[in-house]
């Protein structure tokens, strides 16, 4: 049955997904990320069935009102405001970024109807400015509404770019040895790694084998994925029952496989917690290590940052060739009265945000 989630949950849900928690001193490793205020200016309706692509919510980098000509690899040059850097922390500097950062702790909670069972969480009106000439292809042209993002500083020399990151198998990760066993018991969905052994680098998604002894039996299914990571015990567990024990008999290291993706000679700028929605090219095949499974469009979350051009995924990526990177959508609402023609310098577009759960 469905679990009933009383106003208080809902409270604190919503508290969550708008980041209105994020006031803490910590910010730096505090998820989730504040919310980044944007204009789109495709002519898109909002629906659930909406994801991010080169035709729908690309924001007014330059005029046009086109996916092809709306800036998309380029500086904005309507006068867009890229956004203002409001903290301290490296990690949490997002002035790469088109939009307005908003402030997780300036977001109001509202209770109302039979004991406050609606919330509403209510921010204070932002102003939009633009500074563009009057030139067809530095005014903003028509701008049909507004969405909201997790903060993250792709830059935008990547951001919505057709195949500007690269997919690429990454280094296996091996747990377990004779001495510091990896143990797994038939029939179960998950194996237990020697308590000495670090499983930080492990996350959802990643493909797992086991590296049976020759002649034994295999005890991970070839197309086995990790559902989840419990670091307090070292405990594993997959999407389906081992299909034999795994010990220093049968052979005790398990193997973890995963994609990387690159970003060429372009910084991505990315931190792990940072959230993007990746779609990856049609093209992807399936990873050649045996796992069985291609990359899929979805919303990601950057797992880890090895260098400045490429990162990890968790849950982790899957697959060989190329992928597009988007910002994430996480609320949209297109202008009753719209769209706003925005064509002369000084041009305002003014925002009051609400979300409510009931």
């Amino acid at each position: 049955m469905a679990l009933l989630v009383p106003a208080i949950g809902e409270e604190e849900s919503l508290r969550y997904l708008i980041g209105a928690n994020n006031h803490v001193l910590d910010l730096a490793a505090t998820n989730p990320r504040n919310l980044v205020l944007k204009l789109y200016s495709s002519n898109t309706v909002p629906e659930d069935s909406n994801v991010p692509s080169r035709f729908a919510y690309f924001e007014p980098y330059a005029g046009g009102n086109a996916a092809l000509s709306c800036g998309y690899g380029t500086a904005a040059v309507t006068g867009y405001p890229l956004v203002g850097n409001a903290r301290t922390e490296s990690t949490q500097n997002f002035t790469n970024a088109y939009g307005i950062l908003l402030n997780g702790s300036r977001w109001r909670i509202i209770k109302s109807g039979t004991a406050g069972t609606t919330i509403t969480a209510t921010y204070p009106e932002q102003t939009f400015t633009f500074t563009g000439s009057t030139g067809s292809n530095t005014n903003a042209g028509n701008i049909y509404g507004y969405y909201l993002s997790r903060a993250q500083n792709l830059p935008v020399g990547l951001l919505g770019v057709v195949d500007a990151a690269t997919v690429a198998i990454g280094t296996a990760v091996n747990k377990g040895n004779d001495s510091n066993p990896t143990i797994g018991i038939v029939g179960n969905n998950y194996f237990t790694i020697d308590s000495t052994i670090n499983v930080d680098d492990v996350t959802t998604g990643m493909g797992v084998t086991h590296l049976a002894l020759g002649g034994q039996t295999v005890g991970i299914a070839s197309t086995a994925r990790v559902v989840g990571v419990d670091r307090s015990t070292n405990r594993i567990y997959i999407d389906s029952p081992l299909l034999a024990n795994i010990q220093v008999a049968t052979g005790s290291t398990v193997r973890f496989l995963y994609s990387k993706i690159g970003t060429g000679t372009s910084a991505h700028r990315l931190n792990a917690g940072d959230v993007l929605y990746i779609a990856p090219n049609t093209g992807n095949t399936a990873s050649p290590v045996g796992q069985g499974a291609t990359s899929v469009a979805q919303t990601y979350t950057v797992f880890s940052v090895p260098g400045a051009t490429e990162f990890y995924t968790t849950p982790s990526f899957q697959g060989i060739g190329s992928a597009t990177l988007f910002n994430s959508i996480f609320y949209a609402e297109r202008f009753t009265n719209g769209p706003y023609n925005i064509q002369n310098p000084g041009d305002e577009i003014k925002v009051t945000l609400n979300v409510t759960l009931e």
